[in-house]
């Protein structure tokens, strides 16, 4: 209300092509300023946010698929892939070098550290991934190459969001649920794979909250969160294990088991809730 005049609602639903493009400009739009960081810097965000907005761009692909060109988001997908996983060597590197800063052998693991982030920067320059961004930005604009141009696709494209959410979301609970309901029966092997899942249905929920109720509210959105902070304890110890050929002893250190106690307790509960988009189904 502003001087007495109640104001309407504003109108948050999009077309899909119109969520879309928001989307990929905000993906890109941090690809771009994490990428300068990281190879300007020696700031440990670089890399870390640089594959965040990365994973949530393939998300963001995979989400909209029906209304893409298969061959051209295939391709901007690959691209976005390659840089991750490069980009996992030096966060993992970073991580473990934090985690071990107190420990003897420290100017070791940071000269390999130093070694690994310049041999990276260098096959960046390289194969000029700075214009990685600025190239898609382009193509995700309205009338731009990646989209389709069958009427399908269009009349998708121009429509209301809400059904594509739905599916989408469906597609990733059901992911998710694939996995039962307790986190700790999941083979450690496996356990990986889960908190990727867990990482599309966080992005996926967030992507649509303004489209549909609930997916913004709590304790949905900072559960999911909470689980995958979780997850990401035990991945960091599983890493830094890895990269010291060792192998995760049967019994966890208490941080690790208190992160995999604490999300077995919230995804036992999420998962025999009805999600938010299906509430009003039951």
């Amino acid at each position: 209300m502003t001087d007495g005049v109640a104001l309407a609602e504003p109108d948050l639903s999009l077309t899909c092509a119109a969520r879309f493009q928001s989307i990929a400009e905000s993906c890109l739009d941090g690809i771009d300023k994490a990428m300068a960081v990281f190879l300007e810097t020696e700031d440990i965000d670089g890399p870390h946010k640089a594959r965040v907005a990365l994973r949530r761009l393939t998300t963001c692909l995979d989400a909209f698929a029906p209304i893409l060109r298969r061959k051209l988001s295939g391709d901007m997908r690959d691209e976005a892939k390659a840089l991750f996983r490069n980009l996992g060597k030096v966060r993992d590197s970073d991580v473990y070098v934090q985690g071990k800063a107190d420990q003897p052998g420290h100017d070791k693991r940071l000269r390999d550290n130093l070694d690994l982030r310049q041999k990276t920067k260098v096959q960046f320059r390289k194969a000029k991934v700075v214009t990685f961004a600025p190239r898609l930005l382009v193509m995700v604009q309205p009338g731009g190459a990646i989209y389709r141009t069958s009427r399908h696709a269009r009349a998708l494209a121009d429509g209301p969001e809400d059904r594509l959410a739905r599916e989408v979301l469906d597609q990733a609970w059901e992911a998710c649920l694939d996995f039962g309901p307790s986190v700790t029966a999941i083979p450690g092997r496996d356990r990986h794979e889960f908190r990727k899942d867990m990482k599309r249905m966080r992005y996926v929920s967030e992507f649509f909250a303004d489209a549909l109720p609930g997916l913004a509210e709590e304790p949905f959105r900072s559960d999911f969160r909470t689980i995958q902070d979780s997850l990401g304890v035990l991945n960091d110890y599983e890493v830094a294990l890895k990269l010291e050929k060792q192998r995760v002893p049967k019994r966890l250190p208490e941080p690790q088991a208190a992160a995999l106690s604490l999300s077995e307790q919230l995804w036992a509960g999420l998962s025999r809730a009805a999600p938010p988009w299906r509430e009003d189904e039951t």
